[in-house]
């Protein structure tokens, strides 16, 4: 994004036309000075110094230092502005139990995969919202932190089987003491 902190000195641009005027115009009299000396070849041997390119060359360079010292003053912005926002949206943690018993097919083609798939489905429909996967079996583990990469959590739902976790056996999820 391009702004400038002070646009009203980008007005300084508009005097380049009437600087091309009068370069112009003052080149035309130049050469009716030259001409009205005698002729061209005479006058050239008579001062070999003068050059008649350079004026043009120079004056190029002006109009060019002219316009970077309006763009200049006129303090270009460039870069994106930061805002804070809030984001509304929930955090959810989804437990997914990989002990072996999630391989019986009961429900085809068995219990895992429609778990997998019934995530992905919320991972879909979610928006603003966080996620995070625990898988457990003997022991809980994240395996996936909370993110709003939804990609990414499809992508570690993918990798989920019955082999990630070491400890086979339903885990307690709550102790009474």
């Amino acid at each position: 994004m391009l702004r400038f902190a002070h646009i009203d000195f980008l007005w300084g641009l508009a005097a380049i036309p009437v600087f091309i005027l009068l370069f112009i115009r003052i080149s035309r009299w130049k050469k009716k000075v030259m001409t009205a000396l005698g002729d061209k070849k005479v006058v050239t041997m008579m001062i070999p110094q003068v050059s008649f390119s350079r004026p043009r060359l120079k004056f190029v360079l002006t109009m060019l230092a002219f316009v970077f010292l309006i763009v200049g003053v006129a303090d270009p912005q460039i870069g994106s502005k930061l805002e804070e926002e809030k984001k509304k949206g929930a955090d959810l943690m989804l437990l997914l139990d990989v002990s072996n018993s999630m391989l019986s097919q009961d429900m085809a083609p068995n219990r895992l995969e429609n778990a997998k798939r019934a995530i992905a489905q919320l991972i879909d429909n979610l928006h603003n919202d966080r996620i995070g996967i625990i898988v457990f079996a003997g022991e809980a583990y994240v395996q996936l932190p909370v993110t709003t990469d939804y990609s990414a959590a499809k992508l570690f739902l993918n990798t989920i089987n019955t082999n990630m976790v070491p400890t086979q056996g339903k885990a307690p999820l709550l102790t009474w003491v």
